[in-house]
């Protein structure tokens, strides 16, 4: 008997029409002990898999089920949440819907749930210390839950499902929101929990760092398992027929050496970093001596020199000019220290540690922050004279949780809220919504409500309602987490189509494949300081800088500066500098 079952099932939502399903003939077996991964395009039926397997489904959400989901043969239907919650522990996609709201402090939210276990005090406490320690958050033990950024929100939610110790871990997304070395601590984790016989299940779409963990993946589309094999195998069939996932750059560059037949094509294509590197080896010689490595100028203090600030107005009228930004909230956290730089055109990627300060930075940008010290310009006025309302007609922001910005009850609705608001008349209006439901293409989504999508279209439904406002200035917090191959191409896309346009794009991300492919300027933060603002190439080639904000250099950049080759940013600059060479 496997430890949780699905047979024949089929699932449909109240919200969803007649001739829609969530998902449908499914059955899946797994065994105690199983680590495996769901992949798959957005809306596939991932979310709701998860939600079968742990009970939520028929517990919380209404609909018409058929089939059976079983937990320890025992179906969850049979069971109550509170006996299935002593068996599994869930981790949701949004980390914001983990949160109580009835705590004062991340010690007492994680130890929240441990109150319905009989356990003493000082048991909760200590178990709840272990949790955060485990996922490295110890240091906000005092902190209020409600002043955390996302990453670190991300980080509480896990701690208070691990605190509880559960035979049974099931995780939505839960990497969406952490720095790239934080996201691979939580596989880690999980992973170490796994070869403690803890059986775990995890919906991503990080493949290149998820996938040399797995037992099992399984790809689902159209709300069926459509492949389900070893990661290899499935990521392997994905570069072969162009699966609508994310393929790691690993199983990428394997491909192409054994299409080229510098590698024989029997021999299994490279799932971790070290076995493509030794492949490439196998061609390339890596170097006596690290060489290639691009650095950024430093400070005799070591710290990197940031593009010159000037306080002259001519300087102050760019479209966006922070200097000697500080800022400092309430509860005494300095969140931004002496950051300067101005920002004129293309794309700008902001990068850096989960609490670095970059969405505390882009708060000042549109008056939702006010500088501590120092003072934040756009288009030449002082943020601190101008009202929200009246900043809303130069920048536009995105936040990196959509649902604090959708209230509408269809995308059109939404999409047209931005511009109507700022005075356009009808024909503005239209204009600028249909140019924003096609860049993010909302189109033919245009009369559903975005409540009923999952949060990667939701994501874009928020992106597309900024956008057409037609903003100078526009400011995406985030955009891509979460989001699948599509979504990602997508958003790449309106990057570009809106730089094109003439506008300043500013992104928030810790995708760093995106910003090596989009981004014209890179500026990383480490604890409220920029320390290191330059073209994205010399930014992202300089790994001992990025370390200092837990960021590495894409696993194409580390390639190739591994190989002696410089830091390329793309497989093909990869492939064409090996052959140079």
């Amino acid at each position: 008997m496997s430890q949780l079952e699905l047979s024949d099932v089929t699932f449909q939502y109240q919200t969803q029409p007649d001739d829609e399903y969530a998902v449908t003939d499914t059955s899946l077996a797994i065994e105690k002990g199983s680590f495996v991964g769901i992949t798959g395009p957005s809306e596939a039926g991932k979310a709701t898999i998860c939600r079968l397997l742990s009970g939520q489904i028929p517990h919380f959400y209404n609909g018409d089920l058929s089939g059976t989901a079983t937990v320890d043969g025992t179906p969850t239907s049979e069971q109550s949440i509170g006996e299935l919650s002593k068996k599994i522990g869930f981790v949701f996609e949004n980390p914001y819907d983990q949160m109580t709201g009835a705590t004062s402090t991340v010690l007492e939210e994680v130890a929240f749930g441990l109150e319905s276990r009989g356990l003493t005090s000082r048991e909760m406490r200590e178990r709840a210390k272990e949790a955060l320690a485990v996922i490295g958050v110890e240091d906000l033990i005092d902190r209020d839950p409600q002043q955390l950024s996302g990453g670190q929100c991300q980080r509480v939610a896990i701690a208070s499902v691990i605190a509880m110790q559960p035979e049974i871990l099931v995780l939505q997304q839960p990497t969406a929101q952490l720095d790239p070395e934080g996201t691979e601590e939580v596989f880690d984790i999980v992973s170490d929990m796994n070869d403690e016989e803890y059986t775990v299940i995890i919906v991503s779409q990080e493949l290149e760092q998820l996938a040399p963990h797995l037992d099992r993946l399984l790809y689902m589309e159209d709300g069926q398992i459509r492949l389900d094999d070893s990661p290899r195998a499935i990521l392997t069939r994905a570069v072969e027929t162009d699966l609508p996932i994310p393929v790691p750059t690993t199983i990428e560059i394997g491909h192409r050496l054994r299409t080229a037949g510098a590698i024989p094509e029997d021999e299994p294509v490279p799932l971790t970093e070290t076995e493509c590197l030794t492949e490439l080896q196998r061609l390339v010689p890596a170097p006596a001596s690290p060489s290639g490595d691009a650095a950024v100028e430093t400070r005799s203090d070591g710290s990197t020199i940031n593009r010159p600030s000037s306080s002259n107005r001519s300087d102050r009228d760019e479209p966006v000019v922070l200097d000697d930004l500080h800022h400092t909230y309430a509860s005494g956290v300095e969140a931004l220290s002496g950051v300067s730089f101005s920002l004129e055109d293309g794309c700008v990627c902001l990068i850096g540690q989960n609490g670095a300060g970059k969405s505390t930075l882009v708060k000042h940008l549109n008056g939702l922050l006010s500088p501590t010290e120092g003072a934040v310009y756009v288009r030449g006025t002082d943020t601190r004279d101008a009202t929200v309302a009246e900043l809303a007609h130069d920048v536009g922001l995105s936040f990196q949780n959509p649902d604090d910005q959708l209230f509408h009850n269809s995308v059109e609705e939404e999409v047209e809220y931005g511009p109507r608001n700022l005075d356009y008349d009808e024909d503005e209006v239209e204009k600028q919504t249909e140019r924003a439901l096609e860049l993010f293409e909302l189109t033919e989504r245009r009369e559903e409500n975005p409540y009923d999508f999952g949060e990667p279209w939701r994501k874009r439904v928020a992106a597309a309602s900024i956008v057409a406002m037609d903003t100078p200035v526009i400011v995406l917090d985030e955009p891509t987490s979460g989001q699948d191959a599509p979504g990602r191409q997508c958003l790449g896309n309106a990057v570009e189509t809106l730089v094109d346009r003439g506008k300043l794009v500013v992104v928030i991300t810790h995708d760093i494949d995106f910003v090596r492919e989009h981004a014209d300027r890179t500026i990383l933060l480490s604890q409220g300081s920029a320390i290191a603002d330059g073209d994205t190439q010399t930014v992202l080639g300089d790994p001992e800088t990025l370390a200092r904000s837990n960021v590495h250099p894409p696993t194409v950049t580390q390639f190739g500066l591994k190989l002696g080759v410089g830091p390329v940013m793309s497989v093909d600059e990869l492939f064409d500098a090996i052959e140079a060479k």
